[in-house]
């Protein structure tokens, strides 16, 4: 048997970083606004940027046909904002948005009538909802056609970014998607996100995806740190690689260890 004094005994915290990511999705589709039914089958025009991306898109193969365009009403500019709160300080390491904005013109007498470019913000919030900082803001042009006539056109827009970012535990992460159009002159139009999209047109069976934001999380474990990062001699850990300015371990409890 050899007697080791607990002071003389060193153990180190570790994390499972295994088990650290985590994929998250957060759809578009709960959004309360009313929905203007298409025809999918009829479209005027399917256009998407990016169309060689590969993502891991929330998806399932289906042939309905009949869709809906969430708007805000007859001739209103789409903007809108959501907001996440995590549950605690997290890192994201990369994002990806996905969705389809529509544009459906029912009535048309004159004019030039398009959706042109789509604005994405990022910003962090503080509790009570003020802005604390903004993280990106990107601006994707759609390549609308303008539309003169009795139309539909959908444009599929993809928004990424691999630059880490963090959201402080308490705070929100929004979100902010708006709209710039073109609407002159006379005409009955509904534009907005589609809830649900196909990546190609037509009435045969395809990939259906649900518009929406994924995100790969870690958690930035600020939480944690008076267990694993401040380590006291109470608890015998190792300060190996970690600095503490007047830390005398003659104040460790004495204890004795029996090791066999």
């Amino acid at each position: 048997m050899v007697d080791y004094n607990s002071t003389q005994t060193l153990t180190k915290a570790n994390y499972d970083i295994s088990n650290y990511g985590e994929d998250l999705f957060l759809p578009l589709t709960t959004d309360t606004l009313a929905l203007q039914s298409i025809t999918w089958s009829e479209l005027d025009e399917l256009l998407q940027e990016e169309s060689t991306d590969l993502e891991a898109y929330s998806r399932l193969v289906s042939d309905i046909d009949t869709l809906g365009i969430l708007n805000e009403g007859d001739g209103v500019r789409y903007s809108r904002t959501f907001d996440f709160l995590t549950d605690m300080s997290a890192w994201c390491y990369k994002f990806n948005l996905t969705f389809a904005v529509a544009l459906d013109v029912t009535a048309y007498t004159s004019g030039a009538h398009s959706i042109d470019s789509v604005k994405v913000t990022f910003s962090e919030l503080l509790p009570d909802k003020t802005e604390k900082r903004q993280i990106t803001t990107m601006i994707h042009n759609t390549g609308m056609t303008n539309i003169a006539a009795v139309e539909t056109a959908v444009a599929i827009m993809h928004f990424e970014g691999n630059t880490p970012f963090k959201i402080t535990n308490g705070n929100y992460l929004r979100m902010a998607i708006e709209f710039s159009s073109t609407d002159t002159s006379t005409a009955t139009t509904f534009e907005g996100i589609m809830p649900y999209f196909y990546f190609q047109a037509g009435a045969l069976a395809k990939t259906l995806c649900e518009s929406g934001l994924e995100m790969h999380l870690h958690p930035s474990l600020d939480h944690a740190f008076p267990i694993f990062r401040d380590e006291s001699i109470t608890n015998q850990l190792d300060f190996d690689g970690v600095t503490k300015q007047g830390f005398d371990r003659s104040h460790s409890p004495w204890q004795k260890l029996k090791i066999f």
